[in-house]
């Protein structure tokens, strides 16, 4: 257990959602710190580096919207609350 790493270290840096321990260690950075999740990004962008901090030329959901919509998406932050 890494007791120095920050309390924020569960939420994603870009919009403070909840990621699991399980999305960190997948998608995230050596630090397993999460940059960007599936409330703020597409899965085609995550599973390309954007978790880990890698910036890409593939579109933007923040830029374009339409690509990250539905309700699974808002399911896959809270644990299917939303469904």
């Amino acid at each position: 257990m890494i007791l120095d790493r920050p309390q924020n270290a569960r939420e994603c840096q870009h919009c403070g959602a909840h990621v699991s321990r399980d999305f960190r260690r997948t998608f995230g950075d050596g630090d397993d710190i999460a940059h960007r999740c599936p409330a703020c990004d597409c899965m085609p962008r995550i599973s390309r580096g954007t978790a880990a901090g890698k910036e890409l030329d593939y579109p933007d959901p923040e830029e374009q919207p339409q690509r990250n919509q539905g309700g699974r998406v808002d399911a896959r932050t809270d644990g299917g609350e939303s469904l």
